[in-house]
């Protein structure tokens, strides 16, 4: 009877070894999160009214995180008008770039992005659609997007 609870005991003691090892399945399809998407003037004065004027730039700040065990890759920026003519032909593009080896963004958890875009002197007036894109290691994707608008300068400096 004695070697017949040693071995049991043996036994069971192995069972929840076994079960408490059990790899949880990892999680390879939740999308990545893009969250506190401004687009703008400077912080702190954030606005979605471009002031169009020599040297005038668009700033696109955002944050994005991995939701699964996977690593974020990377990020697109595009923003572009919407032309009278209603073709995408037709729209005029600040930005249209993927940054796929951005040092401060790819082979993260978490990031935060800054960027600078230069607002050329033909730039159309009107509104343009911001659209971010963040990609993780795994493929999934995510899109947040912004409205802004490209005004006249009023200053009669």
């Amino acid at each position: 009877m004695k070697q017949f609870l040693k071995i049991f005991s043996f036994l069971l003691a192995g069972s929840f070894v076994f079960v408490s090892c059990e790899k949880d399945d990892e999680d390879t399809t939740t999308a990545p999160e893009i969250y506190e998407l401004v687009a703008g003037t400077h912080y702190p004065d954030v606005s979605d009214t471009i002031v169009k004027r020599p040297g005038a730039e668009l700033i696109v700040d955002f944050s994005a995180r991995s939701l699964n065990d996977g690593r974020l890759a990377s990020y697109h920026i595009e923003v572009h008008d919407h032309p009278e003519s209603g073709n995408p032909a037709d729209e005029y593009k600040l930005i249209d770039e993927l940054f796929d080896n951005d040092p401060v963004f790819n082979g993260l958890r978490n990031a935060s992005i800054h960027k600078h875009i230069h607002i050329p002197e033909e730039a159309p007036l009107g509104e343009y659609h911001v659209e971010i894109v963040v990609v993780d290691e795994f493929g999934n994707s995510t899109m947040a997007d912004a409205l802004v608008y490209l005004v006249e300068d009023g200053d009669d400096n």
